[in-house]
């Protein structure tokens, strides 16, 4: 990363990053951090779990996911992998305690898990006990979903698989993003999508709390 402020289209790219390799990780906390006296901004992520053959296994994994990004704002060396126990880890994670669902959260200099830096940007964390995404972030992931199959079948999807929670959480958003259709969901709920669609496509709410977003 060059020297100076972290630009929106960096922090941007790292999210997007970290959408696709939460696929094959689950990311308890990620942070830039541009540390006092240093010209470099880190990419700081901790997976739920943490070992040196995992870390190993998720540095190949954060090339390929990068590769597969293909973004000139994200470059895959400004990324350290690190485990839940690291000060900074636990700075960022108290952090994001009682504060809303934005990203990114910035923060200025200071003392931060006891090392001394500039800024910090806060792009990935648990709020409270549970992550609570805005419907913003899952209409964006939705949409990049989308392309990604497009890419890779040429052609749009016909059908989405939505998990129940994303489906809650996408009900949060308003007209400005969904149109007409947010009305009669903030009416009737999140069964409008199933007989509504979204984006084209036919929607299957799945209602197992741990399925994943899928398209056909």
């Amino acid at each position: 990363m060059d020297k100076g402020s972290l630009v929106m289209e960096q922090i941007k790219a790292s999210v997007k990053f970290l959408r696709r390799f939460e696929r094959r990780n689950r990311v308890n906390a990620a942070f830039w951090v541009k540390e006092s006296g240093g010209s470099k901004w880190r990419l700081y992520i901790a997976p739920h779990s943490f070992d040196v053959k995992a870390a190993s296994t998720a540095y190949l994994e954060v090339l390929d996911v990068s590769k597969e990004l293909d973004d000139p704002y994200f470059d895959p060396l400004d990324v350290t992998i690190v485990g839940l126990d690291e000060p900074m880890v636990r700075e960022a994670l108290d952090a994001y305690k009682n504060r809303p669902p934005k990203i990114p959260i910035h923060l200025g200099g200071g003392n931060f898990g006891g090392v001394d830096v500039d800024e910090v940007h806060l792009i990935e964390g648990s709020n409270g006990e549970y992550k609570m995404p805005s419907g913003r972030q899952v209409l964006d992931e939705i949409i990049d979903r989308e392309a990604e199959f497009f890419e890779q079948h040429g052609t749009a999807p016909r059908k989405m698989r939505l998990p129940v929670l994303m489906a809650y959480d996408l009900a949060k958003c308003g007209r400005e993003e969904l149109g007409e259709i947010s009305g009669r969901v903030f009416k009737d709920g999140i069964n409008v999508f199933e007989k509504e669609g979204l984006h084209g496509m036919k929607v299957e709410i799945l209602r197992d709390r741990s399925a994943t977003l899928q398209f056909e």
